[in-house]
C-alpha cells in the first residue's frame, strides 16, 4: 500500500532534519510528502527546498494545526494518509505497522501509534480510553474524563488517536468531511472520529509503531500575526471547541454540558484569582460567538447521524471505557 504522509509545520526547522530521515528510511510502504509549512519564520523554507521529492505548501500560522492538515489533504494522493507534527521521529518500520493494522472489511480504518518522548526514555502516549469522573473541564462529556496512556493490546479498539500522529484511509477520511479546520489544537481528534464511530467505523491501538515526539515544543512559539502565543491561543481554542463540540453532536439538553463547563470554569478562575485566565475566559465567549453559525450549518447537515448515534453516547460506548 502506498501513504501520503501530511506534515503541519510551524517554525519547526530543529526538528525537520531527524523527521525528514526517519520518513525517508520507512520500509514497507510507498510515501508521498506533504508538508504545509505555516509560513514559518525560522530556516524551515529553506531546508525544505534543499529536499527533493517533497510537495511543500504554504498556509498561514495562525489558522492551526489541522488546517494545514487540511490543506495538505486536499494535494494527497494515496489511499491511506499519515498526519504528523513535524518535531516528531519514527521507527523505520512505524507506517508499516500501521498499515497492517488497516482492515477496511471490518470497518478498521484508522491506526494509532505510541508515543514516546523525543529522547526515546518516557512514554507519553499508548491507547486511549474514557473514564467516569466526577466533573472534568477538559472533556466535551465533563462526567468522562479521558486517559491517553493506556496499555491496549494491538488491535484494540479505542475512540480516536492522537492528532498529532496517526494513519487513517483517505476513503473514510474524506466520506466523514475530513477536519474541521475551525480547530486550532486540541478536540480536534475527537471532533473527526466521532463521525467514524457514527458510521460504524473503528480506529485501534498499534503498540509496535512506535513514534518519538517533543510533546508540548508548540506552546512556547509565537503566531507573528498579532504577537500571540501559541499558548494562548491553544487555551481560547480548546475551551471554545468544548461548546462548539457539544453543540455539533449532542442531543438535547446535553449540548448545554459545554456551557456548563465554561461557567464552572470561569468561576473558578475568578476563585482562585486566576485573572489573567478569566479575561481570557471572556475571549473564549467571543471565539463560540464567531465559530457558532458554522457548527449550526454542520448539526443540520449532521441530523441523521446524531438522531441514530447521538454524541453523548460516545463517551459511554462500552468499548471505549476502562474496564
Amino acid at each position: 500500500m502506498a501513504v501520503s504522509v501530511i506534515i503541519s509545520n510551524f517554525n519547526g526547522f530543529q526538528y525537520l532534519p531527524r523527521l525528514m530521515e526517519s520518513l525517508k528510511g520507512q520500509i514497507g510502504c510507498e510515501l508521498e510528502i506533504i508538508v504545509v509549512d505555516r509560513k514559518s519564520t525560522d530556516e524551515s523554507a529553506s531546508f525544505l527546498k534543499s529536499i527533493s521529492g517533497i510537495t511543500v505548501i504554504s498556509e498561514p500560522p495562525e489558522s492551526g494545526l489541522v488546517a494545514g492538515y487540511h490543506v495538505g489533504s486536499l494535494r494527497a494522493t494515496k489511499e491511506n494518509l499519515f498526519f504528523c507534527n513535524e518535531d516528531m521521529w519514527f521507527e523505520a518500520d512505524c507506517l508499516e505497522q500501521l498499515e497492517k493494522a488497516i482492515d477496511l472489511e471490518k470497518g478498521i480504518v484508522a491506526a494509532d501509534p505510541w508515543q514516546w518522548s523525543y529522547d526515546g526514555k518516557e512514554r507519553i502516549h499508548a491507547g486511549t480510553q474514557f473514564i467516569r469522573t466526577g466533573f472534568s473541564l477538559n472533556s466535551p462529556h465533563p462526567f468522562y474524563a479521558m486517559n491517553f496512556d493506556c496499555e491496549l493490546l494491538l488491535g484494540s479498539k479505542i475512540p480516536f488517536p492522537c492528532a498529532g500522529a496517526f494513519l487513517i484511509s483517505a476513503k473514510q477520511y474524506r466520506e466523514w468531511g475530513g477536519w474541521d479546520s475551525s480547530y486550532f489544537l486540541n478536540h480536534e481528534d475527537i471532533d473527526l472520529f466521532i463521525r467514524g464511530w457514527q458510521r460504524g467505523e473503528s480506529c485501534v491501538a498499534v503498540p509496535e509503531a512506535k513514534v518519538y515526539h517533543a510533546c508540548g515544543a508548540s506552546n512556547q512559539k509565537t503566531i507573528a500575526k498579532g504577537k500571540v502565543s501559541v499558548g494562548k491561543r491553544r487555551y481560547l481554542s480548546n475551551f471554545s471547541s468544548l461548546v462548539i463540540f457539544n453543540f455539533k453532536y449532542f442531543s438535547f439538553p446535553y449540548f448545554f454540558y459545554g456551557f456548563l463547563s465554561m461557567a464552572v470554569r470561569m468561576a473558578g478562575n475568578l476563585l482562585r484569582l486566576r485573572l489573567r485566565y478569566f479575561a481570557w475566559d471572556f475571549l473564549v465567549i467571543g471565539e463560540v460567538v464567531r465559530r457558532f453559525s458554522n457548527a449550526l450549518k454542520f448539526r443540520y447537515e449532521n441530523r441523521k447521524w446524531n438522531q441514530s448515534r447521538p454524541g453523548e453516547k460516545f463517551f459511554c460506548f462500552d468499548e471505549f471505557i476502562i474496564k
